[in-house]
Parts: structure tokens; sequence; C-alpha cells
């Protein structure tokens, strides 16, 4: 995978420079925190035939979740939902508290189980979410986002994939807390658009 026109600080779609999960100061282990959220958001979107995703991630505040990374979409479209207190009634904050993964596979679905997410969606969607943990830490969520498919649960296939790509992320965010990365996320995410005619994937 290759990024283009990354910023020293993660932020909206325009700004340009060097890759980073920290901030401007930061040496290079925080571009490998933006890294392996992007990649991570890229192989979970493509595993589960999704359109869009990201990674929340654990910000410096107890309590509040970032969006760390988000795929295939411009990031105004989602900026209300760039920060998520985990006591809120949303999927992403209940994944998150409970270590337990969400299943939304249409709008009813969601609007039976989450109500307040449904009235608030720019538009309407099927979304996969798994909890980002290794062992008791537990540093955020994967999300994906997909075409609702009214009436069918997600499959099981797909809840592995959701739940693989979660624990995997989780062992790799682990891996860079043991070298000495902070894995939170302090800022607006790092937008990354899913690559068309075998183009490499780009930050927008």
């Amino acid at each position: 995978m290759t990024l283009h026109g990354t910023s020293g600080r993660p932020g909206p779609a325009g700004s340009t420079g060097r890759p980073s999960g920290r901030g401007a100061a930061d040496g290079p282990p925080s571009g490998a925190l933006t890294w392996t959220l992007a990649e991570a958001a890229l192989r979970a979107v493509d595993e589960v035939g999704g359109y869009a995703g990201g990674v929340y991630l654990r910000s410096g505040t107890p309590g509040l979740l970032r969006m760390a990374t988000l795929v295939g979409l411009p990031g105004q479209l989602f900026r209300p939902w760039f920060r998520m207190h985990t006591n809120r009634p949303f999927p992403v904050a209940e994944v998150h508290r409970s270590g337990q993964s969400v299943h939304l596979h249409d709008v009813e679905e969601a609007m039976r189980r989450f109500p307040q997410l449904v009235a608030s969606l720019p538009f309407p969607f099927a979304s996969l979410y798994a909890p980002v943990v290794a062992g008791r830490e537990r540093f955020g969520v994967l999300v994906v986002l997909r075409a609702p498919t009214p009436g069918v649960p997600v499959d099981a296939r797909d809840r592995s994939r959701m739940t693989r790509g979660g624990l995997h992320l989780g062992e790799a965010l682990a891996d860079l807390s043991r070298q000495g990365t902070t894995v939170e996320w302090p800022g607006d995410p790092v937008c990354v658009q899913l690559s068309t005619s075998g183009a490499p994937p780009v930050r927008f």
C-alpha cells in the first residue's frame, strides 16, 4: 500500500507532508502507527466487500475515541463522527465497552438496536464493527460500511473476518506500544481513497 500527500499531523483533506499519528514533533514511530491503521482498514474493507471503513482509536482523554483512519469516503461527510464518547448509545461505543462485535445488515436492524444511529445517518448502509484488542488492552474499534442486505444477516465468514481483523490489528498496535509508540490518536483522521484500476490507494 502506498499513501501520498500525507501530513505531519492527522488532519482533513488537503494537507500535505509526512504521515503521523501524534503530531509534527514526532519521530518515525508515529508514522508506523498511521500505516498500521490504514492498512488494517483497507484490508477489512476488501475482505468483507465494503466500500468504506476505518478505525476508531483511544485518545488521550478518558472515555473518548477518535476516528484515526477513514477509508473510501471524504472526511467532511463523517466529521460529526470524528469523536465518539464511550458512554454513547452507538455501535462503536458499545463494541469498545463490551469487547463484543456488532453486525448491522440493514437499516431496520440498526433501527431496532441503535435508533439514535439511524436518525443521524448521512445515508443508509450496513455496518460491521469489531473490537481492536490485545489481551485485556482495548485500543479501539474496526469499522466497515457496505451495501445493506435487507432481511439477510451478516454471514459467519464475514463476522469471522472482522473479528480476525480486529485481533490482528490489536496485536500490531500492542507491538508498536512495546516499541515505545504512544497508541493514541489526538486529532482528525487520515483519509485514504480506495484504489481503482490498479492504482495505489492515496490520501485525500
